[in-house]
């Protein structure tokens, strides 16, 4: 695989929405797996939002793995996951926080507009009209903008195909599943990287391709459904410390379902799979 060629292929570059078209996209999609989208969103913006994340972090604000009710993640909120996440029905092992930002609450990272763009092109993909979902729950989903941060010590998300929003959103009638992902964290050895080893891959052309090695801060990385993907092992020669908030960011802004119980995610997801 010639990985400069496949970046070039695979990149749009686009100063607003207007500018993306979703055919262009499924396009790429269908040939590399994976589409590059530059000039959307302001590096300087990213590397603030990222700095006003790491003053205000707290360890003790870290909610378990799960047990949450639905309407917590629906405000700002932070959860820290580890382990194999069996309670949902899929062997997932991870290490990872995530903090909850929704676009109507209060923007304490400075992100909104920048989640709301993400999820307008995400609509634009889906075909569904551009604030679809953005500022309300619209046909039972809503935005979930949020931030994962794979902590340096060892934070990873293991290879995997997504097997549970996609089913969701099959069983509600949105056929193609799409993941926009905000680069948030530069790699390399330089003073103004955030981490030297491991982070984001696709699985493609019979190897690993590790993305952040060719993006910029701020870019957005679009997968289809289809595409296998995960996080590698994250600075595994620095000392784990849950006090720091170093590592690797990327920002999100996927179609939830709106569950009014704990466990309802859980049961939905085994009920739906039955029928594909």
């Amino acid at each position: 695989m010639n990985i400069k060629q496949v970046v070039d292929e695979a990149t749009l570059y686009a100063n607003s929405y207007e500018e993306i078209s979703a055919q262009q996209v499924s396009e790429i999609l269908n040939k590399h797996s994976f589409a590059i989208v530059r000039g959307l969103i302001s590096s300087e913006v990213i590397s603030k939002a990222i700095t006003q994340l790491k003053k205000s972090y707290s360890p003790d604000n870290d909610s378990p793995a799960t047990g949450e009710n639905p309407s917590d993640v629906m405000d700002n909120f932070q959860k820290l996951s580890i382990g194999g996440a069996e309670h949902s029905g899929v062997y997932r092992p991870r290490c990872m926080r995530t903090f909850y930002n929704p676009i109507w609450s209060d923007d304490i990272y400075g992100l909104r507009e920048v989640f709301r763009l993400t999820a307008q092109i995400r609509n634009v993909i889906y075909g569904k009209h551009l604030n679809y979902a953005v500022n309300s729950v619209e046909d039972g989903f809503w935005t979930a903008a949020r931030i994962h941060h794979y902590p340096a010590g060892g934070g990873f998300l293991v290879s995997h195909i997504d097997d549970v929003v996609p089913v969701v959103q099959k069983a509600e009638g949105i056929s193609h599943y799409f993941q926009p992902v905000i680069v948030m964290s530069k790699k390399g050895k330089g003073v103004d990287c955030d981490f030297e080893t491991g982070g984001g891959f696709f699985e493609v052309y019979g190897e690993r391709f590790y993305y952040e090695t060719h993006c910029e801060l701020g870019d957005l990385i679009i997968y289809s459904g289809a595409t296998t993907h995960g996080v590698a092992d994250i600075d595994l020669h620095k000392p784990f410390d849950s006090r720091k908030c170093e590592g690797r960011y990327a920002g999100f802004v996927t179609l939830y379902k709106k569950f009014e119980r704990k466990g309802q995610l859980d049961d939905y997801v085994k009920a739906t799979k039955t029928i594909y």
